[in-house]
């Protein structure tokens, strides 16, 4: 897949993918507050407004995503997935846990950390009002893959540079960037996880395989967050 030029420049997708990106990071800070107000006993109302704004703000990114998404690589059918498409989120998903277990170990060897201050900073989000953990449950393993791939694979790799290396390589980047790291290996845990995700949509050349990895990435992420 190469980027179809549909007349807007390189600094108007800068500014559009950069507004998708803000729009990523807006939902934590709203857990945030409804934890903020659920501790100082606000009214109800305002937690359930903000946990549909939350849920909203969901829907409109991956409106906002699809349609760019659509609008450069001219396809507006989706596609469905195949055995081969399987195969390849299968092998991906097995290299992410390999070398996310490495670069785990590396973490704890080096830095004594036993989990990346991304996971920390998710427990903290599902410890406060009632509705936190259920919000994070349901935007962490449906809403999350949906949006994040559509944003960082969808979008990123089909509006800038020619090369797959660098497409690969930019989603990778900066889907590493927006995850909390404090230390290198558990930064390159979530670089490596961007990378193997643009991998499998470039190959497969369906968002539906990125979507379909990165909800099991994140199930079984939030399944073991719940059971300990």
């Amino acid at each position: 897949m190469e980027i179809i030029d549909r007349g807007l420049g390189w600094l108007g997708r800068v500014l559009l993918t950069t507004g998708l990106i803000i729009g990523v990071v807006i939902p934590p800070m709203l857990l945030k507050l409804i934890n903020q107000l659920y501790r100082h006993h606000q009214l109800i109302a305002w937690q359930i407004t903000l946990a549909v704004v939350y849920l909203l703000l969901f829907m409109i990114l991956a409106l906002a995503a699809t349609a760019i998404m659509r609008h450069y690589t001219g396809e507006y059918q989706s596609k469905q997935l195949q055995r081969h498409d399987w195969q390849v989120i299968g092998t991906a998903y097995l290299i992410i846990l390999i070398l996310e277990g490495g670069l785990q170990l590396i973490n704890q060897l080096l830095y004594h950390q036993n989990q990346t201050q991304n996971n920390v900073a998710i427990k903290n989000l599902m410890a406060g009002s009632p509705l936190s953990p259920w919000l994070m449950a349901l935007s962490a393993v449906f809403l999350t893959p949906i949006v994040e791939e559509l944003i960082f694979r969808g979008v990123l790799t089909n509006l800038f540079f020619q090369q797959e290396w660098l497409k690969i390589g930019l989603s990778g980047l900066v889907f590493g960037s927006l995850h909390s790291s404090s230390t290198v290996p558990s930064f390159l845990i979530y670089v490596t996880m961007g990378l193997a995700l643009a991998v499998v949509y470039r190959l497969t050349g369906k968002i539906r395989a990125a979507i379909a990895l990165h909800f099991v990435i994140n199930a079984l992420a939030i399944t073991i967050m719940l059971l300990n």
